[in-house]
């Protein structure tokens, strides 16, 4: 399976798109954790519409990305959570954390 993590080009953010798995969970971390870096101060975004799975080795890789946004004094905003991971990250109480538009 393979994801894609790239720069979001109508906000100050990133991309999450593809299928985040166990065997590629770590390049997708490293790779938002780069952009995260290189980002604008401010809120910061993550698009998800492009994910055609979500589980619980996608959320993980999320919250190590909001925890590297939180350290720059940045909110990490999730757009267009698909549905399972909706329900991942809700039934772990972590959905509140992202502040989801």
């Amino acid at each position: 399976m393979t994801a894609v993590v790239s720069r979001l080009t109508d906000g100050n953010g990133l991309v999450l798109s593809g299928a985040v798995d166990s065997a590629n969970a770590g390049q997708c971390e490293a790779e938002g954790l780069a952009l995260i870096a290189d980002l604008a101060a401010g809120p910061c975004i993550c698009d998800l519409s492009g994910l055609t799975t979500g589980n619980s080795v996608t959320a993980a890789v999320l919250m190590s990305w909001r925890r590297a946004a939180a350290k720059r004094q940045q909110t990490l905003t999730l757009r267009a959570i698909p549905t399972r991971l909706h329900a991942i990250l809700q039934a772990s109480n972590l959905l509140p954390v992202f502040t989801p538009t």
